[in-house]
């Protein structure tokens, strides 16, 4: 029974996990001078865009003043757009992703171990049955309460890794609470920076 809920919990959440790991889009960056630090985001992009064709109808026009101001807005809006992908990945991707590497990595190099180590006790147990003499069915006998010893402590041991990964996919949720509030201040305040450049256009 615990050997199908190993399988069970290797073969359906380990793999919807990864899966939903797999599409997280977001950039890894690995510190200083990485991907995120050096690539424009979109919002940049836009900017910069705008102001430049701003400068080029003429920044002393309404409509290019206009541009200028609105494309300014958008490159800090990108810049906080960076500052939140980073935030995202320290408080979030990184430590899920940790915990799909390392916890449920080791849980499934258990498993195995628990899947070899049934294996050599059916073994065992089946050259009981073909013993033919007494002495091969003693020494059989013996090599089937090793097996069994060696079984139950992998036994144990995927069990207990079992029980700390539903503890910890428990305590996750608090990753994903961070994920939110990291989303919910880089919307609150490209908001505002959006209100503010709104309120300059009105004028």
């Amino acid at each position: 029974m615990f050997n199908e809920k190993v399988t069970a919990a290797e073969g359906s959440n380990n793999a919807n996990i990864r899966d939903l790991a797999s599409k997280i889009p977001i950039r890894n960056p690995s510190g200083k001078g990485s991907a995120i630090d050096k690539r424009q985001s979109y919002s940049e992009i836009l900017g910069s865009t705008m102001k430049q064709g701003g400068i080029e109808i003429g920044d002393n026009t309404q409509a290019g003043q206009s541009l200028v101001e609105v494309g300014t807005t958008f490159e800090k809006i990108g810049m906080l757009e960076r500052e939140y992908l980073s935030d995202v990945y320290t408080k979030f991707f990184k430590p899920f992703s940790n915990h799909l590497q390392v916890e449920w990595g080791t849980i499934a190099t258990e498993k195995r171990r628990l899947d070899l180590a049934r294996l050599d006790l059916d073994a065992a147990k089946s050259k009981v049955r073909g013993a033919r003499t007494p002495e091969t069915m003693q020494q059989n006998e013996q090599k089937v309460r090793e097996c069994q010893a060696a079984f139950d402590r992998q036994y144990e041991q995927t069990k207990i890794l079992l029980t700390d990964a539903d503890r910890k996919s428990a305590e996750f949720t608090v990753y994903l609470e961070e994920f939110i509030r990291s989303q919910m201040n880089f919307h609150e305040q490209a908001h505002k920076m959006l209100e503010e450049a709104y309120s300059k256009m009105k004028k």
